[in-house]
């Protein structure tokens, strides 16, 4: 692991690369974006394995978060976006990079975030694993952030929502690579609504993989739950390279 810092909107943020051990020219790349009060220490473990299959890996913590700058009570989405496509710019700009391969992994927050990046930024692969969503509204608004646990956010995330309601579900719906979608089955945070919305969202159905983690809760700690995430990407990711 190599330990670096980059700047977005003159903060300095904290990041991590996770090499091959077997150099090429040029490899294929993943992008990781944690969630809400999350670090990018949590995804140590699947970017340990994912390099091992020859991707080079970039995680990340963003402005407020982990030991990056930045107040987290402070920014708004929008900031947080622009820490996500300044950390893809990071990534195209690292020798041995492929430039035509860059994936992107994003967890709650952070599948919200990728999705946004897949409209920004040009992303091969999509990985959303308990991706939330939220209302446009809130994209600008620091009043409108919505916590995990928030009864107004759990009810808004219940409804069915058209593709072009929020803007994550418009960019998922425009994306024409591969989706891998990670739901968890006893998740309290992310409703089953939300993933059908993101699923729906969809245009192209052969192109998605949607996998329900049986028993997992929202939040995954150290254990049997990590260690199938880890199992679920490298399988996934074993022939995107």
């Amino acid at each position: 692991m190599q330990s670096f810092t980059f700047n977005s909107d003159n903060l300095k943020l904290d990041g991590a690369l996770f090499y091959p051990p077997i150099k090429k020219v040029k490899h294929p790349a993943i992008l990781f974006v944690h969630g809400w009060t999350s670090a990018k220490e949590r995804s140590f473990q699947y970017a340990e394995a994912l390099a091992d299959l020859g991707y080079i890996c970039l995680l990340f913590d963003m402005r407020g978060h982990g030991t990056s700058e930045g107040d987290i009570n402070a920014s708004t989405f929008k900031d947080f976006l622009e820490d996500v496509m300044s950390a893809y710019d990071y990534l195209l700009g690292t020798s041995g990079v492929n430039p035509e391969n860059i994936s992107s992994v994003g967890s709650s927050f952070g599948g919200y975030l990728v999705a946004l990046l897949s409209s920004k930024r040009k992303v091969k692969n999509l990985v959303l694993r308990v991706p939330a969503d939220y209302p446009n509204e809130s994209f600008n608004d620091l009043k409108k952030l919505y916590s995990g646990d928030d009864p107004e956010a759990v009810n808004w995330r219940n409804q069915s929502r058209k593709s072009t309601e929020t803007y994550a579900l418009e960019a998922l719906n425009n994306f024409k690579g591969d989706i891998l979608i990670i739901e968890s089955e006893k998740d309290d945070t992310v409703p089953h609504q939300t993933i059908v919305n993101y699923i729906n969202a969809v245009k192209d159905k052969n192109r998605l993989t949607h996998i329900v983690m049986k028993d997992a809760p929202h939040s995954l700690k150290e254990g049997k739950f990590r260690d199938e995430v880890g199992r679920i990407l490298a399988k996934w990711f074993q022939n995107k390279s």
